[in-house]
């Protein structure tokens, strides 16, 4: 580097003001040209420096870029102090991307759950026989008004098969009604509906409709049988 102003900067910074290799430095430096074998001979008498601290005084020299002088302008930097380093542009994207959710929030399991709910219930009723709802929309609720009829007819009686999921605690009060667990009602010496019950799972079924419907609404269907001559 020819500004001669610019190497003395880079002396000063890399060697300690006052030492011998910092006033043999900046003589080298001032004289700004190579410096002979007989006057380097010199230098060593006149500051005093030993021969060989002016041999590696020149090596490092060289290394800073300021001997001997440059054609061209090149930057001083001191290997020693990590400023001086240039630093490496880093790219930093404008708007970063947002990283991928792996995981399902609560609310995506509750969809699904909703979903899987709706999708048993269709399965159930097309089993069952009874007509299904659409599993893809809500059903909306409806007022309906229920005109309770004085009297009923039914022409011609005739039995429905249907296929029942049984819970275990449905199993169980079946197999003690067998059992003639079930005699009484509660609270009172009336005789049950299952006292003595011997009858099948279907008997069971049916004699809990019609004693839950007589009891608590009073709805009691008869059969009017015809005659026919």
């Amino acid at each position: 580097m020819s500004d001669i102003k610019a190497k003395l900067d880079a002396v000063e910074i890399r060697f300690r003001k006052g030492s011998k290799q910092y006033d043999a430095a900046k003589y080298i430096v001032r004289q700004n040209r190579k410096i002979p074998k007989d006057e380097r001979r010199a230098i060593c008498q006149e500051i005093p420096i030993a021969e060989s601290t002016l041999r590696d005084l020149f090596t490092e020299l060289r290394k800073m870029g300021v001997y001997p002088p440059q054609e061209t302008s090149e930057p001083l930097y001191r290997s020693e102090d990590p400023e001086w380093f240039p630093k490496t542009p880093h790219h930093v994207p404008e708007a970063p991307q947002s990283p991928l959710q792996e995981y399902a929030t609560l609310e995506d399991l509750n969809e699904l759950k909703t979903a899987l709910s709706k999708d048993i219930h269709y399965l159930a009723s097309v089993i069952s026989g009874e007509p299904p709802s659409n599993p893809g929309k809500d059903e909306e609720e409806e007022e309906i008004e229920v005109i309770a009829p004085e009297e009923g007819f039914i022409d011609d009686p005739s039995l429905t098969r249907h296929s029942v999921w049984l819970k275990p605690k449905t199993q169980m009060y079946f197999d003690m009604s067998r059992q003639g667990v079930f005699a009484n009602y509660e609270g009172s010496r009336e005789l049950g509906p299952f006292t003595q019950f011997k009858g099948n799972l279907s008997d069971f079924f049916n004699i809990i409709v019609d004693d839950y419907f007589i009891r608590n609404y009073n709805a009691d269907i008869g059969i009017l049988m015809r005659r026919y001559a």
